[in-house]
């Protein structure tokens, strides 16, 4: 599609999702009219053909339950889906388990904390590069699994259980978060419904929304600026 204007392409962005009621609708708005967002379940990444894939200039590859360790079929596909897009240069951003996935293509591993605990909760981000991170913001971090360092990234900011919190590919325009900075209480009352059983000792629920209070809009006006800078 191009404005008539000014003859610039509007660019496409594919965002792939985890779970069928994955709420993307705050990233959605972040483009609005300047750019095209389309939404795919990853169970379905297989549906689409390369001439389809091509079309798209930046991937956004959500958080899930699932793990970078799984050897499902469709978590196996999708690294075959990523492997592709990584070949062909694409723009990639990945959250969480998105994160996950890329950090292990590039040689990462993905396992628990040597405590074995479940990270929970709005954490302040400890940064390394000033570039991607000019204030130390808290993040709300969800997960059971995180990442190690590997040759190939270039360490966005650490983690507090874990060796890496964010990163870029060196040489690429790929980046990995492992928290969440899109987040709405709503996703946040659901998620914690989720594990609470399981994970008795999450951060308790008030305190993490009167945490998304504090840094909901801040969150969303750091991640908005950087998503947008990826498609100049």
């Amino acid at each position: 599609m191009v404005q008539s204007s000014t003859l610039v392409r509007m660019k496409r962005v594919l965002q792939i999702i985890h779970s069928e009621v994955a709420d993307v609708s705050v990233v959605s708005k972040f483009f609005q009219k300047k750019h095209k967002t389309s939404t795919i379940f990853y169970k379905n990444l297989h549906f689409l053909k390369k001439k389809d894939i091509d079309q798209f200039d930046l991937f956004i590859f959500h958080g899930g339950k699932q793990s970078a360790n799984s050897k499902s079929k469709a978590i196996s596909y999708e690294y075959k889906f990523l492997n592709y897009i990584i070949k062909k240069n694409k723009q990639i951003v990945g959250i969480c388990l998105g994160a996950q996935l890329i950090a292990k293509i590039f040689g990462s591993k993905i396992s628990k904390s040597k405590t074995k605990l479940f990270e929970c909760g709005y954490k302040k981000n400890l940064k390394k590069n000033n570039k991607v991170f000019k204030n130390n913001l808290s993040f709300l971090q969800f997960h059971t699994e995180g990442i190690s360092y590997n040759k190939n990234m270039e360490l966005l900011s650490k983690g507090i259980l874990y060796e890496v919190d964010s990163f870029k590919i060196k040489r690429k325009d790929i980046y990995g978060f492992q928290f969440h900075p899109e987040v709405t209480s709503n996703t946040i009352k659901r998620w914690h419904d989720i594990v609470k059983i399981k994970y008795p000792y999450i951060d308790n629920l008030n305190k993490i929304m009167k945490d998304f209070k504090k840094h909901q809009f801040k969150n969303y006006d750091w991640f908005q600026s950087f998503l947008l800078k990826l498609l100049k």
